[in-house]
């Protein structure tokens, strides 16, 4: 919801350039060290010569490209990668100059409660600055690597195929995550390493009770209220995981199985447990008394384990292991993803 918020906002931006076959040629005497952004909410003035001696990854984000699919494999590797310390990555979203006026609104409704969500830090560039000094298509999805003396040393427009993701891996000596550890013994209503055996068993642990007119975003029943109560409501770390698996993923597949652990009325996840209390599992996975999800891999791994309120970057990355595909925003779980 947040994100199809921004996306909006995003919106009213029309410019929107076509993507060329081969990227426009950087123009003659461009300084990349000049360009700079003001303090902006929390996060303080940057400049990036100040960043010389450092590999910088500039994710840029436009009309097109926000919170929707295009660039989606590369941002998917970038939440996943680990980088090292000489790394330095930030977004940064390509707004107009006239947007500026509505700069504090922006910051408010948008750009600031999407900090918390990102693993990025994020900046709104007002008047393309980054976008036009790169030579990249107004309005999609760019992005730039720098190298230390300042200089690009990759430059993408639009969606990255897998072999330049492989190749900017190579170049900023990302790392992968390692497997999970084995999970431990478990008992979560049916389901235990046996049951779960070849499947994605993904344990999800409530730390209230939740109804469906708690829910933002249910076609019938589901909570409702202004952006900003939805927002506030959708920070609710047991709101936002029963939101997850009622609405928005598409876990009814052979391949995955699961359970919610906690007290719930009114909504369903298809195929799934509801389990009242499950005190020894939760030991056992060491999430204590808190909402949490664990995913455990079809070979007995945990693959995932987050507690509180999981942002959104991070459920990206159980979205992923999971392989599906969320459904678009203001659609029905039964409906296909444009």
């Amino acid at each position: 919801m947040l994100l199809a918020a921004g996306s909006l906002a995003w919106s009213m931006w029309p410019s929107v350039d076509a993507i060329p076959e081969v990227l426009d040629p950087i123009e003659a005497g461009v300084d990349f060290g000049e360009l700079d952004l003001g303090k902006q909410g929390p996060m303080p003035a940057l400049k990036l010569a100040d960043l010389r001696g450092k590999k910088v990854m500039i994710v840029i984000e436009g009309s097109e490209s926000f919170g929707g699919d295009e660039g989606k494999l590369l941002r998917s590797a970038l939440n996943r990668w680990t980088l090292p310390d000489n790394v330095f990555a930030l977004s940064v979203g390509d707004a107009p100059i006239g947007a500026k006026v509505m700069s504090g609104k922006i910051e408010r409704e948008f750009v600031g409660p999407m900090r918390e969500e990102m693993k990025l830090p994020i900046y709104v560039d007002y008047g393309g600055s980054f976008t036009a000094a790169f030579s990249l298509p107004a309005g999609h999805f760019g992005f730039v690597l720098l190298d230390e003396r300042g200089e690009i040393e990759m430059r993408l427009a639009g969606d990255a195929k897998p072999e330049q993701i492989a190749e900017l891996a190579s170049l900023v000596g990302a790392i992968e995550p390692a497997p999970g550890p084995a999970a431990p013994a478990f008992a979560v209503g049916e389901l235990n390493p046996e049951a779960c055996a070849n499947k994605h068993c993904v344990l999800v642990f409530l730390d209230r009770k939740v109804a469906r007119s708690d829910i933002p975003g249910l076609e019938e029943g589901g909570f409702e209220g202004e952006m900003e109560q939805v927002f506030e409501q959708i920070r609710i770390p047991s709101v936002r995981l029963a939101r997850v698996f009622a609405a928005d993923w598409p876990t009814d597949r052979a391949d995955i199985t699961g359970a919610i652990v906690g007290e719930a009325e009114g909504w369903e996840v298809p195929g799934w447990q509801f389990v009242a209390e499950a005190s020894e599992a939760r030991e056992a996975f060491g999430i204590g008394d808190q909402a949490a999800m664990v995913i455990v891999d079809p070979q007995g791994r945990i693959a995932f384990s987050e507690t509180g309120k999981i942002s959104f970057w991070k459920l990206g990355l159980a979205a992923d292991l999971l392989g599906v595909e969320p459904k678009g925003f203001g659609k029905r779980k039964d409906q296909k993803h444009d």
